[in-house]
């Protein structure tokens, strides 16, 4: 299974900036905006945005420490002040998560920002149900055993699979992102 180490710092930045591109976004579809970035950004330059482990939950994706973070499960977070200043998930009701600052664009690459700013258009327009059923297509979320990590590398599709694949395994041996 291809695994990446999850950067915290860019994992902020991305949802912060993801939360400041699309107002009082949910959780869930922070995450299918979250998964389908990564999965263009690793298909198009053979690493993701922020190497968080995806989990194949009953409603699709889900990166698994940025989701933790936005139930305020801390525990784990290097950083949990810089998360604090960046975020706030109203618990009310539906969860919405907004943006306190803007992200810091100095983490975020071009092709990082590339790809979140299309997976927000893509996944945008699209109900709850829709959403869930495009991720339940994916062969990542399909092989992944029910609330299981998700393998990275059945994320990596197109006629020049195989050599994204030994590049993107050389970014995940090497921690590098």
């Amino acid at each position: 299974m291809m695994r990446f180490q999850f950067d915290e710092k860019k994992g902020v930045e991305a949802l912060t900036y993801i939360a400041s591109m699309w107002d009082e976004i949910t959780p869930f579809f922070a995450a299918k905006v979250l998964f389908f970035a990564e999965k263009y950004h690793l298909n198009r330059y053979a690493r993701p945005i922020v190497g968080d482990t995806f989990i194949a939950m009953a409603n699709g994706p889900v990166p698994s420490t940025i989701y933790d973070f936005t139930k305020g499960k801390l525990h784990q977070a290097g950083d949990p002040e810089a998360i604090v200043k960046a975020l706030n998930v109203e618990a009310t009701g539906v969860p919405r998560i907004t943006a306190l600052r803007k992200a810091d664009m100095s983490a975020l690459s071009p092709s990082d920002l590339e790809c979140l700013d299309e997976a927000i258009e893509f996944c945008r327009d699209k109900g709850f149900g829709h959403l869930s059923t495009l991720t339940h297509q994916e062969r990542a979320w399909l092989d992944a055993p029910a609330n299981s990590a998700m393998d990275y590398e059945l994320m990596i599709e197109g006629e020049f699979r195989d050599e994204v694949i030994s590049d993107a395994q050389d970014f995940a041996n090497y921690g590098v992102q």
